[in-house]
């Protein structure tokens, strides 16, 4: 496996779609040499590798433009533009394009004998055949670009916590009081749920009359391995299975789920102030 260090000199003779910025026009180019490593480094663009064998020439601006119109029909045109990105097409079989997949499975750690054609890696995710990038792109893109520009916090499959390694980046303090909110980009429920969690003040008046600050700690289900982050909340709160959805908030010892539930009764948990958490989250701030 290659390092993150890693620097191949690669020209890509492919297509690249680039969306530099919210307010100029987007054009086709030939790009720079682009690794992974440089796109995580550099946090400039969300970079999509589109990846397809073809052995037909004509076929081949096919299958460029088949990918083009999915990202067009299923991807909006003002989510488009609200993350710079990049879009490389890039055939398997081309002398080129090999080093790229290579390159690009390598540095995320991937077993490019169990990947089927098309495969969309976009985010440390990767996403298998027309259909499965069609239902996907519109998430996968806007949680890449979240992870990227908001988040500062790039996953890498490679570098995959799990266990008790799960919630190293994330801090308690024990005399705040702090929520864990489980959402998902595209969930309608989640929608109806963000303005109310965004609009929560920098602290909250507890039972005691006392002013405590308010940590929210915000988890997308669908970046990385946060599918892992959520099962273990669920797990440790025995949440039941209808209740297994987001969003979700969890508090000290109890949650509430689904967007009534939320808006009805988060006022009341907060209030209660800062409580024991469950082993989930270790790392505590003193």
């Amino acid at each position: 496996m290659k390092t993150k260090n890693t620097r191949n000199a690669l020209t890509l003779s492919t297509l690249v779609f680039i969306a530099a910025c919210a307010g100029c026009a987007s054009n086709r180019t030939t790009p720079a040499p682009v690794t992974m490593s440089d796109a995580t480094d550099a946090a400039e663009y969300v970079d999509m590798y589109y990846f397809y064998e073809e052995l037909c020439g004509s076929c081949t601006e096919d299958a460029i433009e088949a990918f083009y119109s999915i990202f067009r029909e299923k991807v909006p045109y003002q989510e488009r533009e609200q993350y710079p990105h990049r879009l490389h097409t890039i055939n398997v079989y081309e002398q080129q394009g090999r080093p790229v997949w290579e390159q690009v499975t390598d540095d995320m750690g991937l077993d490019r004998e169990s990947l089927q054609m098309p495969s969309l890696i976009v985010g440390g995710r990767v996403f298998q055949g027309h259909e499965n990038i069609a239902n996907n792109i519109r998430e996968a893109f806007l949680t890449a670009g979240e992870d990227m520009f908001v988040y500062k916090r790039v996953y890498n499959p490679a570098t995959r916590k799990t266990g008790t390694q799960l919630f190293d980046d994330y801090a308690i303090t024990p005399d705040h009081v702090t929520l864990v909110y489980y959402y998902r980009i595209t969930c309608p429920e989640c929608a109806k749920v963000k303005p109310l969690i965004d609009e929560l003040p920098a602290s909250v008046m507890v039972m005691n009359s006392k002013d405590v600050p308010l940590d929210i700690i915000r988890i997308n289900t669908r970046s990385g391995n946060n599918g892992d982050r959520i099962a273990a909340f669920f797990e440790a709160y025995n949440v039941p299975d209808q209740d297994r959805k987001v969003p979700i908030v969890f508090f000290s010892d109890s949650y509430l789920v689904g967007a009534d539930a939320i808006k009805a009764g988060i006022s009341g948990k907060l209030a209660e102030g800062p409580g024991t958490w469950q082993p989930l989250i270790p790392k505590t701030v003193k």
